[in-house]
C-alpha cells in the first residue's frame, strides 16, 4: 500500500486532474499531492518492492503551450537526489517513467520516493532531455566498450598491411565511434533498444 503526504487539494493539480500509478498499486490523484511551490507538487509514494516504473497522466486536457515536467527522488530526498523523468504534455496525456534504470548505487532501489510535478512551458521542457539512464549506467557501458575494444585489439595484425586470415582490420577511432552511439541511444531510448536489437 502507498503512504501518502495528504493536504488539501491544490487547486492547479486539481485544475489539471493530474495522477500517478505505480504498476499493482491503487492510483494516487491530485489531492494526494503536497503543493511545495506556485508551479510545483510532489507526493511521497512508499511500496513494500523497489518503485521501477511509475505512470503519469492527466485526464484533462493540458494548454498547448504548457506541459508537465515529472521528476523523482529517492531518501533523503535532497535537491541533488532528483532525476527529471520527462514531460506530460497535451500531445502526450499519460507516460510510462522506468524509473529503475535512472536510479544511481546512492538511491539503491529504493521503496519509498518523491514523485513530483511542474508546471512549465512547453518549449523550456522539449529542450531539456529527459534522464533515461543514470550516469553510472553510461559509466558501466563505457568500461565494458573499452575491455571489449582493448581485447579485440589484440588480435591486431602485426606488421600493417593486408590482414592474415583470422585477423580484422578496425579504425582508430572505433571505440568512440561505438561510445557516442551508445551514449545517443541511451539518451534516446533508455536501454529499451538493447531488448530490441536481438
Amino acid at each position: 500500500s502507498y503512504s501518502l503526504e495528504h493536504t488539501d487539494t491544490p487547486t492547479g493539480a486539481s485544475a489539471m486532474s493530474f495522477h500517478c500509478i505505480v504498476p499493482g498499486h491503487p492510483p494516487v490523484s491530485a489531492n494526494a499531492f503536497k503543493q511545495v511551490a506556485s508551479n510545483r507538487w510532489i507526493v511521497t509514494l512508499e511500496c513494500q518492492e523497489a518503485i521501477n516504473e511509475v505512470v503519469a497522466f492527466v485526464t484533462e486536457p493540458l494548454e498547448p503551450s504548457t506541459a508537465l515536467g515529472c521528476h523523482i527522488a529517492s531518501p533523503p530526498f535532497e535537491e541533488s537526489s532528483w532525476h527529471y523523468l520527462g514531460a506530460i504534455t497535451a500531445q502526450a496525456p499519460s507516460v510510462v517513467f522506468k524509473t529503475r534504470l535512472v536510479w544511481t548505487a546512492r538511491d539503491a532501489l529504493p521503496t519509498c520516493v518523491q514523485f513530483g510535478i511542474e508546471l512549465q512551458p512547453t518549449a523550456q521542457l522539449a529542450a531539456r532531455p529527459a534522464e533515461m539512464v543514470s550516469v553510472e549506467v553510461l559509466e558501466a557501458g563505457r568500461r565494458i566498450g573499452k575491455d571489449l575494444y582493448e581485447y579485440v585489439a589484440s588480435f591486431a595484425a602485426p606488421g600493417g598491411g593486408v590482414p592474415p586470415p583470422g585477423y580484422i582490420v578496425l579504425r582508430g577511432d572505433v571505440f568512440e565511434r561505438w561510445l557516442a552511439r551508445f551514449n545517443d541511444k541511451c539518451a534516446r531510448s533508455g536501454l529499451d533498444w538493447l531488448y530490441n536489437s536481438g
